[in-house]
């Protein structure tokens, strides 16, 4: 019996560890417990989200860095070694540069998802090699995060969209530090910084980033190499942002894109159905009024 309950309990904390080139630099990856699937198919992720990063946003210096699936708590709050959002299922690290995941049973996510969890971290291990780092608005570290880990879903835009309907939008100077924000606020901020993202691409062109990232290697703080990317003032492009905010994610923006149709529909057909009900009751309602005031005014004239 006691070998057992240590056999289960050597098992149960088992560490998976590899250590392999990827473009960033030597990665180790390191699975406790034992309890994730697909490890190769990881290790495989993490070599190719390196390389478009590299190839999409320019080179940056190479060091090692490691990411860490942790299957509880304890591990995952040890190896942040520093404060954690209490909404986050990841946080990214620098010196040493390092991505903690929640394994998808303790965050409560499929594999699916765990997967763009990781190519998220390893967006903000690529900025941290970016010089003058320190300078980057949360909004432009977790905007860029997003786009190229796909994240900024329908229910990001929703979000936004109800916001601006209750005028409950986050302006850009609060998206300064995300950590300032709570659980219930947090998808709007995220939202709200890929929204960004896009609006900076959509006004100044689709390589807007990469140019305000080439302007930072070149010395420059943020807030200037973003000016000199877009050739005008930070506080215009903080102007242009409500604007687009206001075009594009209103409720009209799901009429715009057919693949959201089959969200549209049934709440149509919904809404059809209901004004189509509270118009018959206010129509029978009219009707019995009708025939009140036909039978007074019949009563009226009959002789007494």
């Amino acid at each position: 019996m006691i070998r057992f309950i240590l056999f289960i309990f050597i098992f149960g904390t088992q560490v998976f560890s590899d250590t392999f080139p990827t473009e960033l630099g030597e990665c180790t990856l390191e699975i406790y417990g034992g309890r994730v699937d697909d490890i190769p198919e990881i290790v495989q992720l993490i070599k190719d989200e390196s390389v478009k990063l590299v190839r999409k946003l320019g080179e940056v210096a190479i060091r090692d860095y490691s990411v860490y699936i942790t299957s509880n708590m304890d591990d995952f709050y040890e190896k942040s070694k520093g404060p954690v959002p209490e909404w986050g299922i990841a946080v990214a690290k620098i010196n040493p540069d390092r991505a903690i995941l929640k394994s998808p049973g303790i965050a409560n996510i499929s594999f699916i998802r765990m997967k763009e969890v990781i190519v998220h971290e390893l967006n903000h291990i690529y900025m941290f090699r970016i010089p003058n780092y320190y300078s980057m608005p949360s909004w432009f570290k977790e905007g860029m995060a997003m786009a190229g880990s796909y994240e900024f879903s329908l229910l990001h835009k929703i979000e936004i969209s109800k916001a601006h309907w209750r005028k409950q939008t986050i302006p850009l100077q609060r998206l300064q530090n995300m950590g300032i924000h709570n659980k219930g606020k947090i998808k709007l901020a995220y939202g709200e910084s890929a929204a960004a993202v896009e609006a900076l691409q959509y006004y100044y062109g689709d390589n807007t980033p990469q140019k305000i990232l080439n302007e930072m290697r070149s010395g420059k703080e943020f807030p200037e190499a973003l000016e000199t990317a877009i050739n005008e003032e930070y506080i215009e492009f903080q102007i242009k942002f409500e604007i687009y905010l206001e075009e594009n994610y209103n409720w009209v923006f799901l009429f715009r894109s057919a693949k959201y149709v089959y969200v549209i529909l049934p709440i149509i057909l919904v809404l059809g159905f209901l004004y189509r009900n509270h118009r018959n009751k206010l129509k029978l309602k009219q009707w019995e009024i009708e025939e009140e005031l036909e039978n007074t005014e019949w009563n009226e004239e009959l002789p007494n």
